[in-house]
């Protein structure tokens, strides 16, 4: 580390505080891989190449605040100059955490219990981590999820766990993916069109949950993404992203999955854990075309999507005791 570099290092470690947990393991999202890459340059100390990664990062995003502010950064210490990190800069920050959060390649996600298998075409589903800021986007294999593509995406301001109307928390549990709205505000804060929620479902109500349209919506045209908790509830992506998700989803047909923490577990495991659940869901007498099965986090029930050729027209929720799966709530859908 040059003597340049340690100065800067020095001028505040609340940095290194904030933006933890580098992973050894890099995924393949283009996007994501240089503005990480620029951070991990930033963090080591190396401002030559985090100035080089960030400018990388600016030529497949020239919005990117993240990388504006990472070769500004650098360059003012290489200039020797004292850097100042502030409360303004937060924002940053905090989407510098979640783009150092890299996905493992060789494990699944145990939030995906049971993966449709009698579809007449394979929907993908889309899992949204909270924790990570990132939406995947899951397809079945021979009933195992295989991974296609994820995008960062900003979740509520005040984070996850919905409960009335105005939290700006974003709902966690399992919707689907209704219909698109061109132009969903006229002054294009949330980008060209959106894909609605079916938030409120029967569990929300039933627990007393109150609020609606709950989107997938992208961004300002002069922004690429926003801070990771910064929506009033919605998930927003960047216009880019938000275009090429759109070629996964089926309108009345993919769910998504929202879930405080992805739980990722090797495939073996997956796959015993499956294997458990299609047995114990075949005793509920549920076993008809599932459209997934999915675990949100321990205190909510397990949910059940059921089709009708490709579309999901139910919903089960289960809680799990002692003696098996037991019926809670069950939802009919149009």
């Amino acid at each position: 580390m040059s003597g340049t570099a340690r100065r800067w290092w020095g001028v505040d470690r609340g940095f290194v505080g904030l933006v933890v947990s580098i992973s050894l393991i890099f995924p393949s999202f283009a996007a994501d891989r240089e503005l990480r890459h620029a951070t991990e340059a930033l963090l080591s100390g190396d401002l030559v190449a985090s100035t080089s990664k960030a400018n990388d990062a600016l030529k497949s995003e020239p919005q990117s605040r993240l990388a504006h502010w990472i070769a500004a950064l650098s360059l003012t210490a290489l200039a020797g100059k004292p850097v100042q990190i502030n409360g303004d800069d937060r924002d940053l920050l905090e989407e510098a955490r979640v783009r150092l959060e890299v996905t493992p390649s060789n494990l699944l996600p145990k939030n995906l219990v049971l993966m449709p298998r009698s579809a007449e075409r394979n929907v993908p589903i889309l899992l949204a981590d909270a924790s990570r800021s990132r939406i995947y986007v899951f397809v079945s294999k021979q009933g195992r999820p295989v991974l296609l593509d994820e995008f960062y995406t900003t979740i509520g301001l005040y984070g996850v766990d919905k409960s009335k109307e105005g939290d700006q928390k974003t709902p966690l549990g399992v919707y689907r993916i209704q219909y698109e709205i061109r132009d969903p505000r006229a002054d294009g804060f949330l980008g060209k069109f959106a894909m609605t929620l079916d938030y409120p479902n029967a569990y929300d109500r039933f627990a007393g949950r109150t609020g609606s349209g709950i989107w997938i919506h992208g961004v300002p045209q002069n922004l690429h993404v926003r801070a990771p908790q910064a929506s009033d509830g919605c998930l927003a992506v960047s216009n880019r992203d938000l275009n090429k998700l759109k070629k996964y989803v089926r309108y009345n047909e993919s769910q998504i999955v929202v879930v405080p923490r992805v739980e990722w577990v090797a495939a073996e495991e997956w796959s015993a854990s499956a294997s458990q659940a299609a047995r114990d869901f075949s005793a509920t007498g549920a076993a008809g075309r599932f459209g997934g099965v999915f675990f949100i986090d321990e205190k909510w029930p397990w949910i059940a999507s059921q089709l009708r050729g490709n579309q999901v027209h139910r919903r089960e929720y289960f809680q799990k005791t002692p003696a098996g799966f037991k019926r809670v709530l069950e939802e009919k859908l149009s």
